[in-house]
């Protein structure tokens, strides 16, 4: 059920990925700011303060808010140069920065916040040029605390290794930027998207381009690579006016948002896809669905199918997604992601980029994930989180092209 709408007023870039905790949210824009939000009254939602970012080491690509601390985190990234994640508090005063790998895409928090883990994608910079290689950053967090006065925060580079022939990852494929064969060497590795075990023991990461995900045991600093597999269902892969799924979609997942389930079992994914065939000519891409892994061991349990483009042409959606021409591509494009329980259920919500709207899948049964709703938001919608207050659950999105943020709350009905 929509609430309300906040406006950046920054237009197109205006808003992209968001963090709430509490009565506050942070939202960055590409055009160089972050918001800080007060979202005590989700009926409307009030600009606290905007910060303004010198972007020399990049745009703002993600947040996260602490979950304890009054503080939050921004990542700062350009493709071929190293980053950095600021920290400020919630009252706007900047606090410390830190350099991390190449362009970090995405940062998390653990829940027990003592570190942080960045993704750093590396994407190429321009034909030919790979961007240099993905890896991780791993930020501790444990001492880092403005009551206390320490501001000093430490980090450490972790690299990946080499995927190629790694079972499950992605083959044949071209990066969308540099036109280069996605090899799955470090050069060719994107991390894309953190989320963490709710025991804080692992963080799992994206590989988007390479259809994996990494997971990092941040005790030993291990690094295990679960590959994904392909999706194989019906799907409209013709550019043409209405929705017309009579043609097999075989296609690598490419995940972009990822979460894992409130008691650690699984691995949820938005399989959105953003690769080229083989002779860099395009092609059908992505998965279209939300996926669901073992955590331990990476197998697949079930994904949505053609669900998701299914729900959206019933909505009326599907005409929109940039004048039917996205068929051959990614359909619909689940993106952003987040995961919660509620009222004996378990909750995705799934921003779908293309026909800006986000989705709620009911993954209580992990064999037999069900595409419920669908919500409209602003236009092409990517940060994705949940809340809950007094025994509601909402849920907010942050819609990159129209620059807004959507408020919603979640009603269960018998």
């Amino acid at each position: 059920v929509p609430l309300s709408t906040y406006n950046t007023g920054l237009g197109e870039d205006g808003a992209e990925i968001l963090d709430a905790r509490d009565g506050f949210a942070v939202v960055s824009s590409a055009q160089g700011s972050v918001d800080i939000l007060d979202t005590s009254f989700l009926f409307g939602i009030k600009r606290l303060s905007r910060i303004t970012l010198d972007t020399t080491s990049g745009t703002p690509n993600s947040v996260a808010i602490h979950p304890t601390k009054p503080y939050f985190l921004v990542a700062l990234g350009s493709p071929g140069s190293a980053g950095k994640v600021l920290a400020y508090g919630l009252d706007g005063v900047f606090l410390a920065e830190i350099s991390t790998g190449i362009q970090p895409d995405s940062v998390a928090i653990s829940p027990d916040g003592n570190f942080a883990v960045v993704a750093n994608e590396a994407e190429g910079v321009d034909i030919g040029d790979d961007g240099g290689p993905g890896s991780l950053t791993l930020i501790d967090l444990r001492a880092f605390d403005p009551a206390t006065g320490n501001l000093t925060l430490t980090a450490q580079l972790q690299d990946l290794v080499s995927q190629a022939g790694t079972p499950g990852f992605s083959v044949d494929r071209t990066d969308g930027i540099a036109t280069l064969p996605v090899d799955n060497s470090p050069a060719t590795l994107e991390p894309e998207s953190v989320a963490f075990s709710p025991n804080s023991a692992f963080a799992y990461v994206t590989l988007q381009e390479n259809n994996g995900v990494v997971r990092f045991n941040l005790s030993t600093l291990e690094r295990t690579y679960f590959g994904l597999g392909q999706v194989n269902h019906l799907a409209d892969l013709t550019d043409d006016d209405g929705y017309n799924p009579v043609e097999t979609l075989t296609a690598f997942r490419e995940p972009d948002g990822i979460d894992v389930t409130p008691n650690g079992q699984f691995l949820v994914t938005a399989d959105e896809g953003d690769t080229n065939d083989s002779s860099g000519e395009g092609g059908p891409r992505g998965g279209r669905t939300l996926s669901i892994f073992n955590a331990s061991s990476g197998a697949l349990v079930a994904d949505t199918g053609r669900q998701i483009d299914e729900v959206v042409n019933a909505a009326g959606l599907y005409d929109l997604l940039v004048d039917g021409s996205r068929s051959d591509r990614g359909g619909s494009e689940p993106e952003g992601l987040d995961v919660t329980d509620f009222k004996g259920l378990v909750l995705a919500a799934v921003g779908l980029e293309r026909a800006n709207a986000v989705l709620l899948i009911d993954i209580t049964v992990p064999t037999a994930p069900r595409v419920v709703t669908l919500g409209q938001t602003g236009t092409a919608p990517e940060g994705v989180k949940f809340l809950k207050r007094s025994g509601r659950l909402y849920l907010l999105t942050a819609n990159e092209v129209a620059g807004t943020v959507t408020a919603f709350q979640v009603v269960i009905r018998p």
